[in-house]
């Protein structure tokens, strides 16, 4: 089969490339899935850069997220045919830039008819993420204060949307006026260009000097030190993720000095059982028009160095997918 494949470190347009390769084995815990669409995110690029939690042994397949149908199941797992959308075993080198993937039995959910092949591959890591995020470990509640930094990106677009139906006032925080325009197209109430302006300050003034009582944290390093500066008394960071490239270490006396508080947040700590409950309940926001999971940009197979590329430079606002090769 067909697969794009990190062969060597390096930027996406000089590690990736297209190889044919023998086809998956299932083993325990895991489907065989012929993939229809795979989203895009920037673990993809840090594995391509070599930069990433997870190594697997060159040459090997990324590519976290997809939507497909299954051609080979386990013990447990959904029955063959069934469309599925989920986790794939990327971390084996098994990933979804393929024309089919291995993914995980225990993170795979049902795709309904309904979704497009766009609309599902880009739902599971940022909706699911964002729930966990928001409701299981933030609290956030109604008439709160959400700020939500990287905003822009798919994880923050995703907890623009599900803290706009969660009944928060939301505070985007993105670099552009495009930028700052799609936040606001997102749902955001306030979209703060950190270009332009001190975000900080402006956090604090759209806040009459209270700050944000819940902040969705996904960029990382000095932004993430920001976010200290600019929490409620009382509030809760979530560290999501580390789009720069770098995690932070909190102030601890800035912390004690707000009474607040910072979150891990992490989808994998939760039991499929959780995770399937919390799946529905995002279908249903998603079915009532309170979410939408639409990518931003598509592109086809043969595509992919550049559409990661794109990602890589920061040129994609939104969610990105790839389409399968057909």
């Amino acid at each position: 089969m067909r697969a794009w494949q990190i062969t060597k470190h390096g930027e996406p347009t000089d590690a990736l490339s297209l190889v044919d390769v023998a086809l998956p084995e299932v083993g325990e815990g895991l489907i065989r899935v012929a993939v229809d669409a795979t989203g895009l995110g920037l673990p993809d690029v840090f594995m391509c850069r070599g930069s990433y939690a997870f190594k697997p042994e060159l040459p090997f397949t990324p590519g976290q997220e997809i939507v497909g149908r299954v051609l080979e199941s386990c013990p447990g797992g959904p029955e063959v045919g069934t469309r599925v959308m989920g986790v794939t075993a990327f971390f084996l080198g098994k990933g979804g830039f393929a024309e089919q993937a291995l993914a995980l039995a225990s993170s795979c959910f049902e795709a309904p008819e309904r979704l497009t092949d766009g609309e599902a591959a880009g739902f599971c890591i940022p909706y699911h993420t964002a729930h966990v995020g928001l409701v299981s470990r933030g609290k956030l509640e109604v008439g709160e204060t959400l700020l939500v930094t990287g905003a822009a990106g798919s994880s923050g677009a995703a907890a623009i949307q599900l803290g706009k139906a969660l009944g928060a006032r939301v505070i985007a925080l993105a670099g552009g006026g495009e930028k700052a325009d799609f936040c606001r197209a997102s749902g955001a109430d306030l979209a703060i260009d950190h270009s332009a302006v001190d975000w900080i300050e402006a956090v604090q003034e759209a806040t009459d000097g209270a700050g944000a009582d819940v902040i969705y944290e996904v960029v990382g390093g000095e932004v993430f030190m920001g976010a200290t500066r600019c929490i409620a008394n009382q509030g809760r960071i979530l560290a999501v993720g580390f789009a720069s490239g770098a995690w932070a270490n909190a102030s601890t006396a800035r912390l004690v000095q707000t009474n607040a508080s910072v979150l891990g947040v992490y989808v994998g700590a939760y039991s499929p059982e959780q995770m399937g409950e919390i799946h529905r309940e995002l279908l249903a926001h998603h079915e009532a028009g309170r979410i939408a999971s639409e990518p931003a940009r598509i592109w086809s197979f043969d595509e992919l160095p550049a559409a990661l590329q794109t990602l890589a430079d920061r040129e994609i606002i939104g969610k990105g997918v790839l389409l399968a090769a057909r």
